[in-house]
């Protein structure tokens, strides 16, 4: 049975941190948006760590909140422990963590969703897509309801024939106490979508009355929280409430009343336990098959792969204010229950420890995100868009940056507007969904600092004025935010501007010369205008960050000034590349699986050298030149 009489603008297929950016970004710029979920009261779960941030990670919401997305500000009224990170290597690589009351911050986003006009929140499995041609026309549901749309959004997480392992032990889900989506995948399969499988897990969960912290070392937040959200641009009044309802939405005012995270090491106890056990973990006797996380190792690979060290650390993270539940960081495993609690028990600050709830990995499809366009369209289906983890990431972070440029880019697809793409050189979204459309992963992606070659220009706190553009040219944010947007990035600028050309008073040099000089060691901080202390601390930050590292910032405009020719020059569609002349098999080949957007991103895809990229952009001019005039 049909369910609506006129079709949404955009659907989107899950409730987790990509669905919920979609939705509000797509009901923010107009749209008729329904948000479907297996189970409402787990939008927005922290399925694992309750955590948001770390490096590259806090980039990345930073960037989220400068294009009016959600995360930011709704990690900053539920977080519990504030800490910026590498805080003492300077403003280029410092980056925000934040840890999270998982509940308050699961409630606070479901209430958003709730309130936000053009958006209907609904209880339904989506179990299958309907097409004409090639192309999405809505979804159906387990309660025999159909959806039509002119867009489809699917953010899936885990759930796609999710199977969860804790030794031999085998369930459905893609989470504990979750459902399995076990038909969708064969509806993706159907309309020539390639899926593959991934694996992640998730460590134990402790009573912490259980636990003694005194032989553990404490980890206090910081006294002054370094926020997620720009509030310096937003109105406090905003915040709490909903001004069209008046509904108070649950939070707190940012930094106050934080509690303190744990630190304790493994054993040689805890190693030889691990050892004399790996036939029984899943991940080694052969039951799993997806790729598991590099990056995030569960204690077996760390014991395994590097064997050289006696020790490993782990953090016991409060998972919020309400509850007395503790969160192992650096234990995941999928170990027998049994093993898992000698495990625990070898810990020094754990020997009496209860386990509320085991650890366990979860394997789950994934859709080889090349199958997509840089606007994460699918290449198969038209119509048809996939964030998150479906996509082949891990992380929240990086799962709501997928969700927000999904959700933009559906909207732009239902009105035949162009796409949103935020490049390389511009934020890490732009570097997360570029290695994503044209790398690939065989591995669950992380976001890290290094992927990005022009990383010291994201530092955190110049996400508003990088992604500006994008917030104006796209309807983004409202229209009082972003006055102020603009205001501040035009005081930034003047008083850029001003250090280096006034000079101070008995000495050499511009404020800017004296400000470098002092950042390096080598003379005295000057003294600083009244009018300029006076203004947020975010403004302030961003101008002493642009003048004391003005050479190293103009040397990377630089060299993306060298690159932006190729990055400008765009690929037609459909290009047949077996038949263009001198270009090699081997890269032919990539090239039409990839199916680049721009020459720029035809560059990055392995196996394809510059000579390849020569001919290909001449064979492009070439065509160009034989094209009639319109």
């Amino acid at each position: 049975m049909l369910f609506n009489s006129l079709p949404y603008d955009v659907i989107i297929c899950g409730g987790g941190h990509a669905g919920c950016e979609a939705a509000l970004a797509a009901a923010r710029m107009g749209a008729n948006t329904l948000l479907l979920t297996g189970n409402i009261d787990t939008v927005a779960a922290m399925s694992c760590n309750p955590a948001i941030g770390g490096q590259a990670k806090g980039q990345m919401v930073r960037e989220i909140d400068a294009l009016g997305g959600e995360m930011g500000i709704n990690t900053d009224l539920t977080a519990i422990q504030f800490r910026l990170l590498n805080e003492s290597k300077g403003l280029a690589v410092q980056s925000p963590r934040a840890q999270s009351d998982k509940k308050a911050y699961q409630f606070r986003m479901k209430h958003t969703l709730e309130l936000q006009p053009n958006l209907q929140l609904f209880q339904a499995t989506v179990t299958g897509l309907t097409f004409a041609k090639d192309r999405v026309t809505g979804v159906q549901t387990n309660l025999d309801l159909e959806f039509a749309a002119h867009t489809v959004v699917v953010t899936t997480g885990t759930f796609l024939r999710g199977l969860m392992h804790i030794g031999t032990n085998k369930n459905e889900g893609g989470r504990m106490g979750d459902f399995s989506a076990k038909t969708l995948s064969a509806s993706f399969e159907q309309a020539g979508i390639e899926l593959q499988r991934l694996k992640t897990g998730t460590p134990p969960r402790l009573l912490g009355r259980s636990l003694d912290f005194s032989k553990m070392t404490e980890q206090r937040g910081d006294e002054a929280p370094t926020c997620f959200a720009f509030h310096e641009t937003r109105q406090d009044e905003h915040l709490f409430h909903v001004e069209q309802t008046g509904e108070d939405r649950l939070g707190w005012q940012p930094g106050t009343n934080q509690v303190s995270c744990w630190m304790t090491y493994t054993t040689e106890e805890t190693a030889q336990i691990v050892r004399d056990n790996l036939a029984k973990s899943a991940m080694y006797s052969g039951e799993i098959q997806g790729t598991g996380p590099r990056y995030c190792p569960s204690i077996e690979d760390k014991f395994v792969r590097f064997a050289d060290k006696p020790r490993h650390l782990l953090f016991l993270e409060p998972e919020g204010r309400s509850t007395n539940e503790y969160y192992i960081n650096g234990l995941s495993t999928s170990l027998p229950f049994d093993v898992q609690m000698a495990m625990v028990r070898s810990v020094p600050g754990l020997e009496q420890a209860q386990l509320l709830r085991p650890a366990y990995a979860v394997e789950y499809d994934f859709a080889p995100p090349t199958q997509l366009f840089p606007s994460l369209e699918s290449k198969k289906v038209e119509n048809l868009f996939f964030a998150g983890q479906i996509n082949g990431t891990s992380g929240y972070e990086e799962a709501a940056a997928q969700g927000l440029i999904a959700g933009v880019n559906a909207v732009h697809k239902a009105r035949g507007e162009p796409p949103l793409v935020i490049g390389r050189a511009e934020g890490y979204i732009g570097v997360l969904i570029d290695d994503l459309v044209t790398k690939g992963t065989k591995e669950p992606y992380r976001m890290f600092t290094s992927r990005a070659e022009h990383r010291l220009l994201f530092n955190h706190g110049s996400a508003e004025n990088r992604m500006l553009p994008h917030a104006r040219e796209h309807g983004l944010v409202s229209p009082a935010r972003l006055a102020r947007m603009e205001a501040k990035v035009a005081t930034v600028d003047h008083w850029i501007e001003w250090f280096e050309s006034k000079r101070p008073g008995g000495g050499q040099g511009t404020f800017g010369d004296r400000i470098r000089r002092a950042s390096q060691g080598d003379g005295e901080w000057p003294e600083l205008p009244t009018d300029f202390q006076n203004l947020p601390t975010e403004s302030r930050q961003e101008v002493l960050y642009r003048v004391s590292y003005k050479g190293y910032l103009e040397r990377e405009q630089r060299q993306i000034a060298k690159l932006a020719n190729i990055e400008k020059v765009q690929i037609p569609v459909g290009l047949d590349y077996l038949q263009i002349k001198g270009l090699r098999h081997e890269s032919a080949q990539k090239l039409a699986e990839t199916q680049p957007f721009t020459l720029g991103q035809a560059s990055r895809i392995s196996g394809v050298n510059p000579s390849d990229i020569s001919i290909l952009l001449i064979f492009i001019e070439a065509q160009r030149r034989r094209k009639p005039p319109a």
